[in-house]
């Protein structure tokens, strides 16, 4: 698989997962992390994050060079909320912190992946 098509796959689905954020309000998820705390599925924060989301995807689809800060804003905000929810929230009954370990090595490896693949995309089709 290309590097081009890599990241097409992982705009599609990051412009997938957005979907969740920006249909919150009517039910799509229990609500929204921001920095280790689960905020209420109505807040208006969820559906603005989905379209930067859906930004991010389209970014990543057509390698844009705009969308590499939009991805590292967002790597540093899930690496946030990977770090913090265990200590703000607490983890849910029934998960194991080798469970949540598992979780996170996996969506930080996609978030900060994607950047990466992005930024030496651009950099190659400059050089």
């Amino acid at each position: 698989m290309t590097r081009a098509n890599v990241l097409k796959l992982l705009g599609a689905l990051i412009a997938f997962r957005s979907l969740g954020n920006l249909f919150k309000r009517f039910g799509t998820g229990s609500g929204l992390v921001v920095f280790g705390a689960l905020w209420p599925p109505e807040t208006l924060l969820a559906p603005i994050l989905g379209v930067l989301m859906l930004l991010y995807g389209y970014g990543l689809w057509t390698q844009a060079a705009w969308a590499v800060p939009l991805g590292a804003a967002y790597a540093v905000f899930a690496t946030a909320n990977l770090v913090l929810f265990p200590f703000v929230t607490g983890l849910p009954p029934g998960i194991a912190p080798w469970m949540y370990a598992v979780y996170g090595v996996v969506g930080l490896g996609f978030a900060w992946g994607s950047v990466w693949l992005l930024v030496e995309a651009r950099r190659r089709a400059t050089t």
